[in-house]
């Protein structure tokens, strides 16, 4: 979309080999995607150069146990690292998937701990799908944006990026978005389980899934 990019991450050799056009995962497009924005994206394991930028995003996956508890602490170190490098007024964006109450808590610790900076917190569902990530994030369905005060507009920077991609842009409380990333994994397992369930229904009976499905989508 024409914008400047600071890529940070504090290990330096996946930085290097990013700068090396060298991609630690296989993802259709991607790599003529960098290739083609080369100009505009630097990576870096400096944090200091974070300095630079108006918007950050936070996108470091959280891994959950089989009890169903996230591991914050990558998060909020990550969190730590960068805050002290950010510029008064600088618009923070949590991207990863973070439980109900995490975006709220993190904007009240971060204005006691930094009074005076006006950092603006926000937090975004991101809804990439392995295989799909490049063409869903070039061309987004809609933006969920969780907000402190969701009708208030989005602060000019913020609300120029999510623009560029000519989509609807959806602003709510910082639970409501977080919940809403919840709840759309729960009805993509409740589509999947309904489909399977049908599809075996047609089966018993000798119905025809093809036919049926114009009938749901219309």
């Amino acid at each position: 979309k024409g914008f400047d990019v600071v890529a940070y991450d504090s290990n330096s050799e996946l930085s290097d080999g990013l700068n090396n056009q060298r991609l630690p995962i296989l993802e259709p497009n991607l790599p003529e995607l960098l290739a083609a924005s080369r100009s505009r994206i630097r990576f870096t394991s400096d944090a200091t150069t974070l300095d630079e930028c108006g918007v950050i995003f936070f996108s470091e996956d959280i891994p959950t146990n089989d009890d169903n508890i996230s591991d914050l602490f990558p998060l909020h170190r990550l969190i730590e690292e960068v805050v002290t490098h950010a510029t008064p007024g600088t618009i923070l964006v949590v991207l990863s998937q973070v439980p109900p109450g995490f975006t709220r808590k993190l904007d009240e610790s971060l204005k006691q701990l930094y009074p005076g900076s006006d950092l603006k917190v926000f937090c975004q569902v991101e809804t990439l799908i392995f295989g799909q990530a490049v063409e869903r994030a070039l061309h987004p369905e809609r933006f969920i944006v969780g907000c402190r005060h969701p009708q208030d507009p989005l602060p000019a920077p913020y609300g120029e990026l999510l623009g560029a991609f000519d989509c609807p842009i959806l602003p709510m409380r910082y639970e409501s978005a977080e919940l809403a990333k919840i709840a759309l994994n729960m009805f993509l397992v409740s589509s999947v389980s309904v489909t399977n369930t049908l599809a075996e229904l047609c089966e018993a009976i000798g119905a025809d899934w093809s036919e049926i499905i114009p009938v749901l989508q219309s």
